[in-house]
C-alpha cells in the first residue's frame, strides 16, 4: 500500500487518543481519514497507563461523561463483536481520616445527583471486597459498582480495528517533522517520506505535542511528567473479583494484574520532562524508572494493606502523561492557524476518556463546537498566564501532587 499524499483529515499520533479521534471521525461520515504515527500504534503512553475507569469526578461534566464511557464500553462487545478489554470490578476509594470521610461524603452525595450509582460503605463492609483490607485504617468507603478498568493496548487495538472498518488509514513509522501553514491555514504535513496534503489537521502526539507545537511555532500549557507503576508476582491474598482501590490519603491506588496486583502512585514531587532535551531515538518505554518512589509510596500501601510489605515486585513501568494547570484536558482549534485542532493533557486520565476525548474532537473538526459544554476544557483557556515554564511546571506538579484531593485537586 503506497504512502498517502493527501487525506481530508490528517491525525498525528497513533495512541488512543489519535486512534479514537480517527474512528469518531469515520463514524460521523469523513472517511478520507489518516493516522500518521512514528512507531507502531499504541507503542507511546498507551501500554504504560495503568487504564483505571473511575466515573466519580470533581466536575458534573467528566461524572456524567465518563458515565457514558462507562456504557460504551459495557456495550462495545455487542457493538462491534469483539471485546475491548474492560474489566468491570468495580471500585473503592477510601478515608483513613475524618476530613477526608467528610470530603467523600459530600462528593458521593453530588455524584449520586449527577446520575452515578455510588453508595458509602463501612471499613467491614469494604473488607468483604479487600479481604487483606486493614479496616482499622479506614473510617469510610464509596463504592462505584460498574467502575473497574481496561487494558490500555487491547481497548487501543479494539478502537483501531473499529476505524479500520470505516475506512480509516493507519501509516505508522511514518513521523510527522512539520505542520505546513500558509496565509494562516494549514495546508498538511511533512513527512521524511512527503508531504500530506490536507484542509485540517490534528495533533494528539502524547508528550511529543510539545515537539510538534514547536516546529509550527506554538506553545501548549503542558508539561510531562513521569507516572510509575508496579506489578506483583501472583498472591493468594488476591481474590479474582478483586476491585480497584484508590486511597487518595495515600496518593496510591491499587487493581488486579494477573493473579497479583499493580501498585502506582502519584509523589510529591514528580520527575518532569522537556521532549526537547531528549534524544530522537527516544521511546516512552525508555522513560527511567525510580524505585525510590515505590518505596516512598510503600509506607502508605502497607498501612492500609499489611500483605503488601512483603509482596515480590516484578516489573515497574514508567510513563510521561502530560498535565496542565488545572488538570483538565486541553483540546480545540488552534487560532493562529484554521483547521489545525490539538488534543493534549491526559492528566493521566487519558485512557478513561479516550472514546470521550475522541468524539468531542470529532465534533469540534467537523460541526465546529462540542454539544457538551467543554468550555472548562479549551485550548486556548489560559491565554498568556502561563508564558514562564517554571510557572507552568510548578502549577501541573501541583494537580499531579494533589490527583486524588477532589477539594483540591481536579478528580
Amino acid at each position: 500500500m503506497s504512502a498517502a499524499t493527501e487525506a481530508a483529515v490528517v491525525v498525528v499520533g497513533g495512541g488512543i487518543w489519535g486512534c479514537s479521534i480517527a474512528y469518531h471521525l469515520a463514524r460521523a461520515g469523513t472517511r478520507d481519514v489518516v493516522v500518521l504515527e512514528r512507531g507502531e500504534l499504541a507503542s507511546g503512553n498507551t501500554p504504560q497507563a495503568a487504564g483505571l475507569v473511575g466515573q466519580l469526578r470533581a466536575s458534573e461534566l467528566m461524572c456524567r461523561s465518563i458515565q457514558q464511557v462507562v456504557r460504551r464500553l459495557e456495550g462495545w462487545e455487542r457493538e462491534h463483536g469483539e471485546e475491548c478489554g474492560f474489566r468491570q470490578v468495580g471500585s473503592l476509594k477510601l478515608a483513613l481520616t475524618d476530613a477526608r470521610a467528610g470530603e467523600l461524603e459530600r462528593h458521593v452525595a453530588q455524584a449520586r445527583a449527577w446520575g452515578l450509582a455510588v453508595e458509602i460503605l463501612s471499613p467491614a463492609a469494604a473488607q468483604t471486597r479487600v479481604p487483606f483490607l486493614r479496616r482499622e485504617a479506614v473510617k469510610a468507603a464509596a463504592w462505584i459498582p460498574r467502575d473497574g478498568y481496561v487494558e490500555p493496548y487491547t481497548l487501543a487495538m479494539a478502537i483501531a480495528r473499529a476505524a479500520r472498518k470505516l475506512g480509516v488509514g493507519f501509516e505508522t513509522q511514518r513521523p510527522v517533522t512539520a505542520i505546513r501553514v500558509e496565509g494562516g491555514r494549514v495546508r498538511g504535513v511533512e513527512t521524511p517520506s512527503g508531504p500530506v496534503t490536507a484542509p485540517r489537521v490534528v495533533v494528539a502526539a502524547g508528550p511529543w505535542v510539545e515537539r510538534v507545537g514547536e516546529a509550527a511555532g506554538l506553545a501548549f500549557d503542558t508539561v510531562a511528567l513521569r507516572h510509575q507503576h508496579w506489578t506483583t508476582a501472583p498472591m493468594d491474598a488476591v481474590p479474582r473479583d478483586l476491585p480497584v482501590v484508590r486511597v487518595p490519603d495515600a496518593s496510591v491506588y491499587i487493581r488486579p494484574e494477573v493473579g497479583g496486583l499493580m501498585l502506582g502512585g502519584f509523589e510529591a514531587r514528580p520527575k518532569a520532562f522537556r521532549m526537547a532535551d531528549l534524544p530522537p531515538t527516544f521511546e516512552i518505554e525508555h522513560t527511567e524508572k525510580d524505585l525510590g518512589v515505590l518505596e516512598e509510596l510503600a509506607r502508605g500501601l502497607t498501612e492500609v494493606f499489611p500483605p503488601l510489605e512483603k509482596a515480590p515486585v516484578l516489573k515497574g513501568c514508567a510513563g510521561l502523561p502530560t498535565f496542565t494547570p488545572d488538570g483538565q484536558y486541553l483540546l480545540g482549534a488552534v487560532p493562529q492557524a484554521g483547521g489545525l485542532y490539538v488534543a493534549a493533557g491526559c492528566n493521566a486520565i487519558g485512557i478513561a476518556g479516550s472514546l470521550l476525548v475522541g468524539e468531542w474532537m470529532a465534533e469540534l473538526v467537523l460541526e465546529g463546537r462540542t454539544r457538551a459544554d467543554t468550555a472548562t476544557q479549551a485550548l486556548t483557556r489560559f491565554g498568556a498566564r502561563y508564558g514562564d515554564r517554571r510557572r507552568l511546571q510548578a502549577s501541573c506538579e501541583s494537580i499531579y501532587g494533589n490527583f486524588y484531593s477532589l477539594d483540591k485537586g481536579a478528580f
